[in-house]
Order: C-alpha cells, then structure tokens, then sequence
C-alpha cells in the first residue's frame, strides 16, 4: 500500500492575501446579534474585510458557532486576529 504525503506538511506556507470561512465558536451564552457584534467589533478593529455570516447552534445548544467569509492580508495579521478573537468573552475557538 502505497502512502501519499500530507499536501498541508510542514514545509507548506500560506501564500498572502488569502481568503476563507473563518469559523468562531462560542460557548452560547448570549444574543446572535450581540455575539456578531463583538466578531465584528474586532474585525473592524483590525481592518479586516468579512462579508457572508452564517450562524449554527450545537446539537445540544451549549455552543454557537459563527462562520464569515474574511481576506486576511498579512501573516502578522493573521496572528494578530487570532489573539483579539480569543479575548471575546465566551470564546472557544477559531478554526
């Protein structure tokens, strides 16, 4: 059986600007419109470009997940998204 390499290995790096759903989740702790409020509130802060939300809540409604469609321009960035999404109260992941 012949074993094909991983496309996403390590030696692969993201090529800026690069567009994709990027997905929230929150534990579901309070209003859809208040939760996006905040995602925004950081996508603004940051001068990142979204567009296309979605919203799903957990089978068992104990999380929230928050999918919208952003151009990221920049691996430093990218970071910088990741770290302000994580100070959002409720916050269990990006993805």
């Amino acid at each position: 059986m012949k074993i094909q390499q991983n496309p996403f290995g390590n030696n692969e790096k993201i090529v800026f600007p690069v567009n994709y759903d990027l997905k929230i989740i929150l534990l579901a702790n309070g209003r859809h419109s208040d939760n996006k409020a905040m995602i925004e509130q950081v996508f603004v802060k940051l001068g990142v470009t979204f567009l296309n939300w979605r919203h799903k809540d957990s089978g068992k409604g104990k999380y929230t997940s928050y999918t919208v469609h952003v151009r990221i321009s920049s691996e430093i960035l990218m970071k910088n998204l990741y770290a302000e999404l994580r100070s959002i109260p409720g916050f269990k992941m990006a993805i």
